[in-house]
């Protein structure tokens, strides 16, 4: 593999690395024992922990819609920061038991991942070249999977048996520095080319394009299996797991995604778009037939829930340059914006769906989400059919 030259952007682009890795390394911990502090510490159900999960993921949905056009208006580098921020504070939820304070501090998570998400994407198709992006964006994906598989075991050390409070203390400390490190970033802006940056709901009408709109399925489709994913730490524990087991598991899986990211990336730019892209849906696809075939088996979820995983960021790997691909950089903020919003949207009812069907049946969710993304790779064809006039895969 070749190692690309250092643009003018290169300071840019290795402080967002820094940012990412610092990020996952706090977010792994965050969200991945939320399920089980919410079934062990506060003695809820598991229809109970989706509904929690999910009421965190609709603020996540309305914060994607104002953080998109904050983003191009105020610039990616402030509404990454400002993600951050909100990040830092919701960390202290293991702090409390009162189930107020801890969905608030939910809720607020949910906000900041998608400002911080989506204005990071956005800074990132300006301080890569388009002749690197796939594999910067591969890079910076790792921030969340190999920053995952540093933090998991590092909060199981800290978590111990029961010792959430000093977690999320740790894990404060760790997002107030990622925080102070964002504001070193350089102020990179985009060209309008005539299109407004005034902060403006109203100005989405310009994403109202086919392959817009299908792309949108193409984030959309994926993201209904990613959302069963937070339960799958809670299926460990239920199948005789510990939190151990679960770390283990979320090394696991974070250091293959991190491979099927660098993976999906350099094919990218090498192969093209368009073959990355499907190899990645069949990938993905390939692992949900495992699940299905393997549901009650922890050696299945460790196997198949980690294909899923790699093949679900590898396609997030992809998203930068699709999205570049389809828009002008202009409005990156509010079609990352709009992505997220679709993100969190899947989100939810990927949640929902195995809160409510796993405890009927262990393969039916798996099954829904499988034809789902059959879909999207069908219509992956359609996408890639329509930009073909317009760029050169």
């Amino acid at each position: 593999m070749q190692i690309p030259t250092l643009s003018r952007f290169s300071t840019a682009l290795l402080g967002l690395l820094a940012v990412q890795l610092l990020s996952g390394i706090m977010l792994s911990p965050l969200h991945s024992f939320l399920s089980i502090y919410l079934n062990e510490q506060m003695g809820y159900s598991l229809a109970q922990v989706a509904r929690v999960i999910a009421l965190g993921q609709i603020v996540g949905m309305l914060a994607s819609f104002l953080g998109g056009s904050l983003s191009d208006s105020w610039g990616h580098q402030r509404g990454l920061a400002l993600g951050l921020g909100l990040l830092a504070l919701s960390c202290l939820l293991y702090t409390s038991e009162q189930a107020t304070i801890v969905i608030l501090l939910w809720a607020l998570s949910s906000a900041g991942l998608s400002l911080s998400a989506l204005s990071g994407q956005g800074y990132l198709t300006l301080a890569a070249s388009p002749q690197i992006l796939g594999l910067s964006s591969a890079l910076y994906n790792w921030g969340y999977t190999l920053g995952g598989a540093i933090g998991a075991p590092l909060a199981a050390k800290l978590l111990g048996e029961d010792h959430f409070s000093r977690l999320g203390i740790t894990l404060a400390a760790l997002a107030l520095l990622t925080l102070l490190v964002s504001r070193l970033l350089p102020d990179l802006h985009a060209k309008t080319k005539g299109l407004t940056r005034r902060f403006s709901l109203d100005s989405y009408h310009l994403l109202y394009r086919p392959n817009i709109l299908m792309l949108g399925l193409l984030r959309f489709l994926p993201t209904c299996f990613y959302g069963l994913m937070p339960l799958v730490p809670l299926l460990i524990k239920q199948h005789g797991g510990s939190n151990a087991d679960v770390a283990i598991y979320v090394s696991i899986s974070s250091i293959f995604a991190s491979l099927t990211q660098l993976l999906a990336g350099w094919l990218a730019d090498r192969v093209g778009l368009r073959s990355s892209t499907l190899a990645s849906f069949s990938l993905l696809l390939l692992a949900i037939l495992g699940l299905i075939l393997s549901a009650h088996e922890l050696w299945g979820l460790y196997i198949f829930g980690s294909l899923g995983l790699g093949a679900a960021w590898a396609l997030a790997t992809l998203l930068p340059s699709l999205v570049n691909l389809a828009s002008e950089r202009a409005i990156h903020g509010r079609v990352f914006g709009l992505l997220h919003v679709l993100w969190t949207l899947a989100m939810m009812l990927g949640t929902l769906l195995g809160g409510t069907l796993l405890e009927i049946n262990m393969q039916l969710p798996f099954v829904i989400v499988g034809l789902l993304n059959l879909a999207a790779l069908l219509i992956s064809f359609k996408f890639f059919h329509i930009n073909a006039s317009l760029n050169k895969l």
